[in-house]
């Protein structure tokens, strides 16, 4: 079983992403998980070096974001990026709606009938 090298553990994350990368155009990206210290992003043929500094730039809640980086490790289909430094206000976001979706797909809890009167 793997070390969980985080602070902080990871949630689902849903959404789109820019990548800023040495300066060029905004490359576009999925949110997949993120934690307080990070997050994992889906590309589509993107290279990107490890210990680069990225900017990312995303829409949540009503507030745009802008989040200074560093890619810890890249992979063909996706990019892991820590942050500079903690993003709490976001991370709080993303576990308040990580909680609302576990709360609507959970199933209905029914309510015992008592059979003696």
């Amino acid at each position: 079983m793997p070390v969980e090298k985080r602070y902080s553990k990871r949630y689902p994350m849903d959404g789109e992403v820019y990548i800023r990368y040495r300066k060029q155009r905004l490359l576009p990206a999925k949110a997949v998980n993120c934690s307080m210290q990070g997050i994992y992003l889906r590309t589509e043929s993107l290279t990107m070096l490890t210990g680069a500094l990225v900017e990312l730039e995303l829409f949540r809640d009503g507030r745009q974001w802008s989040i200074m980086g560093i890619v810890t490790h890249a992979q063909h289909d996706g990019v892991g990026v820590m942050f500079w430094k903690p993003q709490t206000e976001l991370y709080e976001s993303v576990i308040a709606e990580a909680s609302e979706l576990r709360r609507v797909a959970a199933p209905p809890q029914s309510t015992p009938v008592d059979v003696h009167p």
